[in-house]
């Protein structure tokens, strides 16, 4: 199996990219009209440029997918990879040139194991953390940082406009069934929803009410809408949940 590309998906955040810092080896993926700032503004860092015309984070990722082949995506606001599994006074910061490896082994355990998806855990908590089950085998990827492998039926709709996790979630559980998740590590991010540019730019309450209609009319009603506790608040009113059967 040859190497998993990292590619980090980017729109108007040229001069404020993290993720290169957090990750050995990892390209950008821009527009065509925005490739010379971003070369300009990180010097020595592999671009991958693609047409004006692909428009929105979805249309994006699925043209990397489909160009690239073999892919990791992180977001560009990333700071680290964490490993959540750590002793008392132990460092958790992973460097970048293990974390690099570390995305080549997991994306080489899941193609053995049969997934065309897979991640890592969406909680930076150590409690979350089950040390009996390190690796999942079905759920939920973060947008913020997974793998699509080759040979897959996976793509993603241009009408999500905030949730393509939500989707290509969906999507495999539909199709492949089986994901693969190493819940052993975790990437923080920096200034999520909040950065200009990006997909802070589409991202507000009236695009979450479409995505979650969009993700109920095509997958039913595992697509729930997330209930308030006492321990988290709601971020706006159509945060989801998903109720997978298997």
């Amino acid at each position: 199996m040859k190497d998993i590309k990292i590619v980090i998906p980017s729109h108007k955040r040229w001069n404020r990219i993290r993720t290169t810092s957090a990750v050995y080896g990892a390209t950008l993926c821009v527009e065509e009209s925005q490739a010379e700032i971003y070369k300009k503004c990180n010097p020595g860092v592999e671009l991958i440029v693609h047409p004006d015309s692909i428009k929105g984070l979805s249309r994006k990722r699925d043209w990397i997918i489909k160009h690239v082949g073999d892919c990791f995506m992180l977001d560009d606001d990333i700071d680290h990879l964490s490993r959540i599994y750590t002793e008392k006074g132990e460092e958790s910061v992973v460097d970048p040139e293990v974390a690099y490896e570390i995305i080549q082994m997991t994306g080489y355990a899941a193609r053995k194991a049969g997934a065309f998806l897979f991640g890592f855990s969406s909680s930076p908590t150590p409690i979350s953390f089950n040390s009996l089950n390190p690796v999942q085998l079905s759920g939920y990827v973060t947008g913020c940082a997974h793998g699509v492998l080759e040979g897959s039926k996976l793509w993603y709709s241009p009408d999500i406009i905030c949730n393509e996790d939500y989707w290509i979630s969906l999507l495999n559980a539909h199709h492949h069934r089986l994901i693969w998740k190493d819940t052993r590590f975790y990437w923080a991010q920096k200034d999520t929803f909040v950065n200009r540019g990006g997909l802070a730019e589409f991202r507000n309450v009236e695009n979450e009410e479409k995505d979650f209609l969009l993700l109920q009319k095509v997958f039913g009603s595992v697509v729930e809408l997330r209930k308030s506790t006492g321990k988290s608040n709601l971020r706006h009113p159509f945060q989801k949940s998903l109720k997978l059967p298997f």
